[in-house]
């Protein structure tokens, strides 16, 4: 499938998430800073999940610096189970959080199993942020483009069997003939 001419000039959607939008502190307005330098990116902050903002929307960002590690693994996997339910292509999260996680393992082996991209930052390290962004956009397009191969794969194999069926006709009578 070829992509768009000037695919690195595409504008991204990247939406927010704060899980405790009560709670205030520098950290906020300092990933907000951040992420109004990325270039080629529109955000919007939601209020929800639930949120008609939510769609289309390339990649998460949620604010989750005030859960516990044991929070912050259960809200990871009913995020996971939630992404499932929305049939389409999950859509990437940049979860923001103090935490390093002990459990490593037990994140490991979900996060394996499962058919979903996120990754976890510091809030100490939001430098690296423009590289985990286009890591986690790029990831995003290659699904979307995993599923114009798939699209286009049916399509042409409906194709095919068109021409398999018109070619049936055809030589069915001839074969009668011959008889």
């Amino acid at each position: 499938m070829p992509r768009p001419e000037n695919f690195l000039a595409l504008r991204r959607r990247i939406c927010t998430w704060d899980l405790d939008p009560r709670r205030f502190d520098s950290l906020k307005p300092l990933l907000e800073r951040q992420l109004s330098f990325l270039p080629q990116v529109d955000w919007h902050r939601l209020k929800s999940l639930d949120d008609p903002l939510l769609f289309p929307c390339d990649l998460l960002v949620t604010y989750a610096w005030h859960l516990a590690e044991t929070e912050l693994v259960e809200w990871l996997r009913g995020f996971e189970q939630r992404m499932k339910r929305q049939d389409a292509i999950w859509i990437p999260a940049l979860v923001i959080t103090p935490l390093s996680l002990t459990r490593v393992d037990d994140i490991l082996e979900r996060t394996l199993a499962a058919n979903w991209y996120f990754d976890l930052v510091h809030p100490d390290h939001l430098s690296s942020l423009p590289v985990r962004v286009a890591n986690l956009l790029r990831i995003h397009d290659h699904l979307h483009e995993l599923g114009r191969y798939a699209n286009e794969l049916t399509r042409m194999q409906e194709e095919i069997s068109r021409i398999e069926q018109e070619l049936e006709a055809r030589t069915a009578p001839s074969a009668k003939n011959q008889a």
